[in-house]
């Protein structure tokens, strides 16, 4: 009887780890057994009976059993269900729970938070399902950001939209007008220091004088070098931004629509500390998840759990990673809190949405971190394939994934390697012009690269003429 007991335990201990799968399990109980559990319990109670053992010992022996067969039975129905294929799980400790996958959002990106890479887990996402994306007019790559959308930024469809995640300012009201109700909202932020040293290097705002500054002599005068870099006369500089507009200062309150003076006109509540407060609880209500760039597979797999996607669905390649080095010094005291208060909205929404998101994580239990865990092998095992085995460029290659209790058994191919690495608007704007064009490139909508000596005059949207 122990022995029977250890290597059922055994067992489930393997199939927990996916090291045997559910039909294994089964057949290897049934050779165990041998017997019906009526007959196998007959048998022992005669045996019992026979050697005329104390009650007590029948009464231990009987409760061993009533355990053993408990076990078992849970073991073969969790066998039973997962041979069933049930792939839309929410991954939730309190047991396999169908969810529908979604596929009807808005992703805010805020620059240097990660929010390329997002951006090609979403648009391949939603190219293999021939998903209808909010697509930028012409050649443009932001929906009006860095002020708010209008009808002349994005092209028509006969469909309706399914996906808005190009750059685009978050105003409610107007995305609702384009994606209609039951849309959920996701966004993606970073701590706003790390953030700084990110944006210091890619936008190269050291050469923004000359000679140019190092790190610490920029934030030590951000003001000034920022007043500099918004200047009508550094434009060619900035090529995208337009005058007056700071990629160093709160940029994330304003990509998720805080009114903050920006563009000329618009109210301004950077100074209200009451105002700022109510609204950042009002994109807490409004939005389903604030993902953390810091934290990035803990957020991948909660945004897998929220969206009811598939662990396929959330391996990447990073796309945009500076290799700056900044990131790695530790910010001096004094440097870090003149940042913070040139940029105090920031980050007293990171501090916000960072408090949120552990809250998020404890209420998914401790199976969460087995899930994370787990996802980053299957990363790694993704990366050697498609990028240090270089099969990203090969053809017909491809790498099975085992069956785990976090996903379905799945294949990676070159061909999806390929998706992973490249940048896929190009391939969302073919999609609209077989979609709603018929193929035909000579119609009004398709992209056309501006002159060369033309300057945006919204970002990097143009107007429609």
């Amino acid at each position: 009887m122990a022995a029977a007991t250890n290597e059922l335990t055994a067992f489930s201990v393997f199939e927990i780890y996916g090291l045997f799968s559910c039909d294994t399990v089964l057949f290897f109980f049934m050779k165990m057994i041998g017997l019906s559990p009526e007959d196998w319990m007959m048998k022992l109670i005669m045996l019992l009976w026979r050697r005329r053992l104390k009650i007590t010992v029948l009464l231990m022996l009987l409760f061993a059993a009533l355990v053993y067969f408990l076990n078992a039975s849970i073991l073969l129905l969790d066998c039973a269900h997962k041979n069933k294929k049930l792939v839309d799980i929410d991954g939730r400790e309190d047991g396999a729970k169908i969810c529908t996958e979604k596929t009807k959002f808005v992703f805010i990106k805020c620059m240097k938070c990660a929010t390329e890479t997002m951006g090609t887990i979403i648009r391949r996402f939603g190219l293999v399902r021939n998903l209808n994306f909010v697509v930028p007019v012409k050649n443009n790559i932001y929906l009006g950001w860095p002020f708010l959308i209008e009808e002349t930024d994005y092209r028509p469809s006969k469909r309706p939209f399914n996906i808005l995640m190009e750059h685009a300012i978050y105003n409610r009201t107007r995305m609702e007008k384009i994606m209609g109700n039951n849309t959920l909202y996701i966004t993606i932020i970073r701590e706003p220091w790390h953030r700084l040293t990110s944006s210091y290097s890619y936008f190269g705002l050291g050469y923004v004088v000359d000679p140019a500054v190092n790190f610490s002599k920029y934030v030590q005068n951000i003001q000034k070098y920022d007043d500099i870099y918004m200047a009508p006369q550094k434009r060619p500089f900035r090529y995208c931004f337009p005058n007056g507009f700071s990629v160093v200062k709160n940029l994330m309150a304003h990509c998720l629509g805080m009114p903050l003076g920006f563009p000329e006109g618009r109210g301004d509540i950077s100074l209200n500390d009451a105002a700022v407060i109510q609204y950042i609880q009002e994109l807490e209500a409004n939005f389903s998840l604030v993902m953390i760039a810091d934290y990035f597979p803990e957020s991948l797999v909660l945004l897998k759990r929220l969206m009811c996607w598939n662990l396929k669905d959330i391996l990447h390649h990073s796309s945009n990673v500076g290799k700056h080095g900044l990131h790695e010094i530790t910010p001096n005291i004094e440097e870090f809190q003149m940042y913070y208060n040139f940029s105090r909205i920031d980050f007293i929404i990171y501090k916000h949405f960072n408090k949120s998101f552990w809250r998020k994580i404890r209420q998914q239990g401790p199976e969460f971190f087995n899930e994370v865990n787990h996802f980053k092998v299957v990363q790694l095992l993704m990366e050697r394939f498609c990028f240090i085995e270089n099969n990203a460029n090969s053809k017909g290659q491809y790498i099975t994934i085992p069956e785990s209790k976090f996903n379905l058994e799945f294949n990676i191919s070159s061909e999806e390697c390929g998706y992973m690495s490249r940048y896929l608007l190009e391939d969302i704007r073919k999609q609209y012009n077989t979609n709603e064009l018929g193929g035909d490139i000579s119609k009004f909508w398709y992209a056309k690269p501006p002159g060369k000596d033309e300057i945006p005059k919204r970002g990097c949207s143009f107007p429609v003429l």
